[in-house]
C-alpha cells in the first residue's frame, strides 16, 4: 500500500534500507557467502557429506533434479539478468577500471558469472541442509522453518516468540520476493510477444500473459511436485537449452566462444578477490551496490529453496546435494550466461542495437527482443523464448507455492505434501498481487532495494542452523568412520522397505518376520 499509495517517498525509503543493508553490512555479507563455499568444499570431502537423506532409491532422475533446482532458484529473473547484466558493468565497472574501456567489457559477462554462480548456488545448498538433517535423520516431521528452529532452541518461551516470528515474516517476504520475479518476467514476455504478433505492447496484453501463467501454475500446483513440476522443469530446461543453441549457432559464433573463454579464465583466476573485495581505497562501492547485493538478494529465497531442496532430496546424500546444486547449478547459468550475454556484446558494438541506452531509458524488455530480431529467423527463436521464459517463471512459481504452503500448514499429509487448496490459494495470492504492481506501473527497483531488509535476519537465522547441525551431526556421527556412515545409509531394496524402520540416527533395524 505503500508503494502504491505514495510511490516517491516509497522509492526514497527503499534507497535507504539499500544503503543500510549493501553499504554497511556489505563486507559480513561477503565473507558469509565465502564461507558457505568452504562449508560446501567441507560436506564434499568429509565423512559427513555420505549422510543420506532417507534409505532408498532418489526420488528423481538426477537430469529432473537438478532442473527442478535450477530452474525453481533461478527463475525468469534470470532471463533479465543473463541478457542484460554485463550492460550495468561496462557503465560501472569494478577495481576503478575507466567505464566504457575494453578493460570494462572484458569484466563484463566476468562479473555475472561470479555473480550467478559458484557462490550464489552455495547459499541454496548449505542452507538447506539444516533443514533436510532436521526431516530426514532428527525425524522431525515438519517442514516449516519455525518448528525446525523451535526445536533447536532450548528455552521453550524464546523458541515460541522466535517461531511465531519466523512464521508470520516468512510468507511475506516471500510474496516480496516473487513481485520481483512476476514483475520482471511478464513484460519481458509481453514484449516478445507484442513483437512475434506485430501488436502493442499494451496494459492487457501484459495482463493476459499473468493470466496463463496463473492457469499454468495452478494446474502443476495442482497435480503436485511429482506429476506437474517435474514435467515442466524438464521441458523448460529443453527450452533453454534450444534457445541458447540457437544463439551460440546462429549468432557471433566465434566471439561469443572466445568472450565465453576469456570471461571463464578471468572467473577461475581472480575468484577469491571477486568474492571478498571491498573497494575500500578508491570507495567506488561496486562490490556492496553488486556483489553484495546480489547475495543479499540470493538469501531472500533461502527459506524458499531449502525446503524445497528438502522435498525433492529424498534418497540422496548431502554430497550429491552439494555437488548436484553448484556443479550443475553453476554449468547451466555460466552457459547460459556466457553465451547470452556474449551475444547481446556483440550485437551492442556492431552497432545493430543500442543496449545500454534502451536500458537506461527503462525499455530493457524490448531491448531483449529487439537484439533476438537480429538473429535469422527470428520469428522462431522469439517461440522458443517465449515458451522458455513461461516455464521459467512457472518452475520458480510452483517451488514457492509449494514451500509456502508447507510452512502455512499446521500438518503435512503422509507424503509430506501441503493442502491442495491451500496450494490453490497461494496461487492466486502470488499472481493477484504482482497484476496490482503491473497495472499501477509501481517501481520494481524500488522493491527490489527494499526487500533487502529481509536479508540480514535470514543471514542470522541459517547461520544459527547450520551451527546447531553441525553440532548435531558431531554428537550423531563423529564416532563413526566413512565405511561405518556408508554401510549406515546404504539404499535399502523396495522389497524389504516393509520389513525395516529407521532409528532417528538412521540405523537400519531388520524386524523379525512372522
Amino acid at each position: 500500500m505503500f508503494f502504491l499509495v505514495n510511490p516517491e517517498q516509497a522509492i526514497k525509503v527503499a534507497g535507504d534500507i539499500f544503503t543500510l543493508i549493501a553499504y554497511n553490512f556489505g563486507t559480513p555479507i561477503l565473507w558469509f557467502a565465502f564461507g558457505l563455499v568452504i562449508l560446501a568444499a567441507f560436506f564434499i570431502f568429509s565423512k559427513y557429506g555420505h549422510i543420506r537423506m532417507g534409505n532408498e532409491k532418489p526420488e528423481f532422475s538426477t537430469f529432473s533434479y537438478i532442473a527442478m533446482m535450477a530452474l525453481a532458484g533461478v527463475g525468469s529473473g534470470t532471463v533479465y539478468w543473463a541478457f542484460l547484466e554485463w550492460s550495468y558493468y561496462i557503465k560501472t565497472p569494478p577495481f576503478a577500471i575507466e567505464a566504457g574501456s575494453v578493460t570494462a567489457s572484458e569484466w563484463a559477462v566476468t562479473y555475472s558469472l561470479h555473480h550467478w554462480g559458484i557462490i550464489a548456488w552455495a547459499i541454496y545448498a548449505i542452507t538447506a541442509i539444516p533443514v533436510m538433517y532436521s526431516f530426514y535423520i532428527r525425524k522431525n516431521g515438519s517442514l516449516k522453518i519455525s518448528d525446525i528452529v523451535m526445536a533447536m532452541i532450548k528455552n521453550k518461551t524464546i523458541a515460541r516468540v522466535i517461531g511465531r516470528v519466523i512464521d508470520v515474516m516468512y510468507p511475506i517476504a516471500l510474496i516480496f520476493g516473487l513481485l520481483i520475479v512476476l514483475s520482471l518476467g511478464v513484460p519481458i514476455i509481453s514484449a516478445a510477444v507484442s513483437l512475434l504478433l506485430g501488436i502493442e505492447n499494451t496494459l492487457f496484453l501484459k495482463l493476459l500473459m499473468l493470466a496463463i501463467v496463473a492457469v499454468i501454475l495452478a494446474t502443476s500446483s495442482f497435480f503436485g511436485i511429482e506429476k506437474g513440476m517435474q514435467k515442466i522443469s524438464e521441458n523448460g530446461t529443453y527450452f533453454v537449452i534450444a534457445l541458447v543453441l540457437y544463439i551460440l549457432i546462429l549468432g557471433p559464433t566465434q566471439f561469443i566462444v572466445e568472450n565465453t573463454s576469456s570471461s571463464i579464465a578471468l572467473w577461475a583466476q581472480n575468484f577469491i578477490m571477486m568474492s571478498l573485495y571491498t573497494d575500500a581505497i578508491n570507495e567506488a562501492k561496486f562490490p556492496q551496490s553488486w556483489t553484495a547485493y546480489f547475495w543479499a538478494y540470493w538469501m531472500i529465497y533461502i527459506p524458499l529453496m531449502c525446503v524445497f531442496v528438502t522435498k525433492v532430496s529424498r534418497g540422496r546424500t548431502i554430497r550429491e546435494v552439494v555437488a548436484c546444486m553448484i556443479g550443475g547449478g553453476t554449468a547451466g547459468i555460466a552457459a547460459l550466461f556466457s553465451i547470452v550475454g556474449s551475444f547481446m556484446m556483440k550485437t551492442e558494438l556492431d552497432g545493430k542495437v543500442n543496449i545500454s541506452q534502451m536500458v537506461a531509458d527503462g525499455q530493457a524488455s524490448e531491448a531483449i527482443v529487439s537484439a533476438l530480431e537480429t538473429l535469422p529467423l527470428s520469428s522462431v527463436i522469439l517461440v522458443v523464448f517465449i515458451i522458455a521464459t513461461f516455464l521459467l517463471l512457472v518452475t520458480t512459481l510452483d517451488g514457492s507455492v509449494f514451500t509456502v504452503a508447507c510452512n502455512t500448514q499446521d500438518e503435512l499429509d503422509e507424503n509430506s505434501n501441503p493442502s491442495t487448496y491451500l496450494k490453490m490459494f497461494w496461487c492466486l495470492v502470488i499472481v493477484a498481487l504482482p497484476a496490482i504492481f503491473i497495472i499501477v506501473d509501481a517501481p520494481v527497483q524500488s522493491m527490489q532495494s527494499a526487500i533487502l531488509i529481509f536479508a540480514l535476519p535470514i543471514l542470522l537465522l541459517t547461520s544459527y542452523m547450520l551451527y546447531k547441525t553441525i553440532g548435531y551431526m558431531r554428537e550423531d556421527y563423529s564416532h563413526l568412520n566413512v565405511m561405518e556412515i556408508q554401510g549406515m545409509h546404504s539404499i535399502v531394496p523396495e522389497a524389504d522397505e516393509a520389513n525395516i524402520t529407521s532409528n532417528p540416527l538412521g540405523d537400519v533395524v531388520t524386524e523379525s518376520k512372522p
